[in-house]
């Protein structure tokens, strides 16, 4: 006997992709002000091998969370779309109660692994003392799980709203204790603060568990009924769990493999652990930053495109995708290619005493990884298409074949000490771009994208780099970037003045429809 919850229309039926990826794009623009923000007192806090340290922890919690919560979080949201779309509601309580066995079980299983093998893993990663941290995984992952499946099942209905104020429920909790207890911690030594961090994180998941566990019961209404969804639910979040978890272990092999790789360039241990830290740690909290762009249009687009797809609407998915992949451009390229501009004026400031040494290093990183995000990006809007449409033994496919070609080249090119750093960013492009154009033969027939819209962004963007540095030649500090970054947004906007008229009315007009 399952249960079947009856949602609220009016509550959770929000039909529109651009205020889904609007609100999602607010809080992950507060989140990851959140998280960068976050990292700048961490690092002072705990120091550059102690980030380092904190980053390759995370990379296996981000690949065991990802394999936990987003196949579940991703199924769901297709799933309930597609059911909608067919008139099955009566599956979606089933739905719901299968994933949160799933997320119990599997989150709990992986949690105990991590529990009992705690400092072998310590050792393994090459700081020895460090396992109170992993044992805290038992905890993080059954809870992420269960948030990733109400987040999912709320998707579903094409509402992102309770989604968005969990994520900035859950990096505020972690941002105010996780640097508090990482400072009441750190006197007892590196891996001391890395474990004060990973507790501010779990207090964050476990007060945003709370808050959707309340608006779920405050906005279903509960009745039994007889439904076999069980097969169609795994046969969406096996690969789907598997393929999602794909890009986050090569992260996490990275993490495993490129202290020792380092080390065959010539480097010793510190030196190894401080490059991956500035790869990962610095340049990465900042770089990061534009994909929330990528992400917000993309968790918006799935249940959209699962939709039409179900309804064999063409038509209605070639426009839909359109429309996003052109607001999704006219927003990344100039953020991109802005953190660019002012990258070698703003890591001094932000990182005063860590960045000392590592500056060219760090702005060559950062120039070759904006190629890095912008193919991410692409990637991530590309996939969450592929994911709509039902393809989800290709999105294991394709992800695995880029996820070897990483791992091969990360190996090939790691110990050579001239390009060394630089391999992880080169891995990451190699590997994205594999799998976009994988994505691009099987879908390509229903993306249809402007070339005007396409190319206008880009040489706006070019223009307002050019207008960023002259002004940074002439003026320092953090005013100077503040002046920078307000002439060079006013710049870009002015000469991409169609497309930025045609996507203020676009945007904003959905916004006042759904009100």
């Amino acid at each position: 006997m399952y249960t079947f919850f009856t949602f609220s229309h009016n509550v959770f039926m929000k039909n529109s992709v651009g205020k889904g990826a609007f609100v999602l794009a607010i809080s992950g623009f507060i989140c990851k002000f959140l998280g960068a923000l976050f990292r700048l007192p961490l690092t002072n806090i705990i120091g550059i091998q102690g980030i380092g340290i904190f980053q390759m922890i995370m990379s296996l919690y981000s690949l065991m969370l990802v394999f936990v919560s987003n196949g579940v979080t991703n199924s769901l949201s297709k799933l309930v779309s597609s059911a909608r779309a067919k008139g099955q509601n009566f599956k979606i309580g089933g739905f719901f109660r299968s994933s949160i066995l799933f997320c119990i079980t599997i989150g709990f299983l992986i949690g105990i692994f991590f529990f009992v093998f705690s400092k072998e893993l310590a050792s393994l990663q090459g700081f020895n003392g460090g396992e109170g941290t992993y044992m805290l995984f038992i905890v993080l992952l059954p809870t992420g799980g269960i948030i990733g499946a109400f987040r999912g099942i709320i998707q579903g209905f094409e509402n992102m709203t309770p989604t968005a104020i969990s994520q900035i429920i859950e990096q505020l909790i972690k941002f105010i204790f996780g640097l508090f207890f990482a400072f009441l911690l750190k006197d007892k030594g590196q891996n001391a603060g890395v474990l004060g961090a990973f507790l501010g994180i779990s207090l964050g998941e476990i007060i945003a568990l709370i808050y959707l566990l309340v608006i779920v019961i405050k906005k279903i209404k509960i009745k039994p009924i007889e439904s076999q969804v069980k097969n169609e639910f795994f046969k969406a979040v096996l690969p789907l769990s598997f393929s999602s978890a794909i890009i986050p272990l090569t992260h996490a092999i990275e993490s495993l493999i490129i202290v020792s790789l380092f080390l065959k360039a010539g480097f010793n241990q510190s030196q190894a652990t401080t490059l991956y830290g500035l790869q990962t740690g610095v340049v990465g909290a900042i770089l990061n930053f534009p994909m929330i762009i990528s992400f917000s249009i993309a968790v918006a687009l799935l249940p959209k495109i699962s939709f039409l797809f179900t309804q064999n609407d063409i038509k209605g998915q070639k426009e839909t995708i359109n429309k996003a992949f052109n607001i999704m451009w006219f927003l990344l390229i100039p953020i991109v290619i802005g953190i660019c501009s002012i990258a070698q004026n703003l890591y001094p400031i932000i990182y005063p005493s860590i960045i000392e040494g590592y500056l060219k290093i760090a702005v060559q990183l950062t120039f070759l990884g904006a190629l890095s995000i912008i193919l991410a990006s692409i990637n991530q809007f590309l996939f969450s298409i592929l994911q709509a449409q039902g393809f989800f033994s290709y999105s294991l496919f394709f992800n695995i074949i880029g996820g070897i070609a990483k791992i091969s080249t990360l190996i090939f090119l790691s110990p050579i000490k001239q390009i060394s750093i630089f391999s992880i960013v080169i891995s990451n492009i190699v590997m994205f771009s594999i799998i976009s154009i994988c994505t691009l033969i099987k879908i390509g027939y229903i993306v249809n994208i402007d070339f005007f819209d396409f190319l206008l962004p880009i040489l706006s963007s070019i223009a307002m780099f050019l207008g960023v540095k002259i002004i940074l030649l002439y003026f320092s500090g953090i005013l100077s970037i503040i002046l920078a970054i307000i002439i060079g947004a006013t710049l870009y906007f002015i000469l991409s003045y169609p497309l930025t008229k045609k996507y203020y009315l676009l945007i904003f007009n959905k916004l006042k429809k759904v009100k």
